[in-house]
């Protein structure tokens, strides 16, 4: 048997479709529970991982940890004033300088995220939710892809149920987390996440529901399994 791949809007209920199918199949299914082996590979804890969890690094951040790392190759005696004006007008980095600067960087997220993908894709069997699955694994005949997608009004009452949100609350936060996923899989895979051809499947749970939408993945992931071009 092969693995599943599952890229989801925010909002689509993708991760309880990754959920279902894995439990159909008998797949571990990882989704935050990839960031713990990922903490483990870096030797970090899994709230440092957290902080990288498909949210690109702010560009501000990566120049200083450019410039200030000891023993980075670009690092120099000091940043333009530029950098320095980007910092300190940005609250969250000038924590991170009275701070020090955290052990793992984006990049090592990254490089640490893909080996421990594909160690589990080696072992087979296994459902891998984001973090640019679809892209990494796009050459193996052995994992199915799948896109989970929703119309937005449905989406929107979603995530204004399940986050407590009132209707702009939950647009925000829709828009915020696609962003960061597009954003976050462009950047390290030079694909866009949204077009069809990076996927076997894709399904709307507004039609399907999550039920429907698990059998149909594990239907296709038997297919493939066998051989076979996934039914369409």
């Amino acid at each position: 048997m092969g693995s599943v791949t599952i890229s989801r809007e925010y909002g689509s209920d993708g991760r309880s479709v990754a959920k279902k199918s894995a439990a159909l199949l008998g797949y571990l299914c990882m989704n935050k529970d990839l960031l713990v082996e990922v903490a483990r590979e870096a030797q970090v804890p899994v709230s440092e991982v957290e902080r990288y969890d498909e949210r690109p690094e702010h560009p501000a951040l990566r120049v200083l940890r450019k410039f200030l790392t000891p023993g980075h190759p670009d690092a120099l005696t000091g940043l333009s004033e530029y950098e320095w004006w980007a910092t300190a007008s940005m609250p969250e980095l000038t924590n991170q300088q009275q701070s020090g600067l955290p052990i793992l960087d984006e990049e090592s997220f990254v490089q640490s995220t893909r080996e421990v993908m594909l160690r589990l894709v080696d072992r087979g069997r296994v459902v891998l939710v984001g973090r640019g699955s679809q892209a990494l694994l796009a050459q193996r005949s052995d994992v199915l892809h799948v896109r989970i997608i929703a119309p937005m009004k449905l989406r929107v009452e979603w995530v204004m149920e399940r986050d407590e949100l009132d209707r702009p609350g939950a647009e925000k936060r829709i828009r915020k987390y696609d962003e960061r996923r597009r954003r976050y899989v462009k950047r390290h895979y030079g694909v866009d996440w949204s077009k069809p051809e990076h996927y076997h499947l894709t399904l709307n749970t507004g039609n399907t529901g999550v039920d429907a939408a698990a059998r149909t993945i594990v239907e296709a992931t038997k297919h493939l399994a066998l051989g076979q071009a996934p039914p369409i």
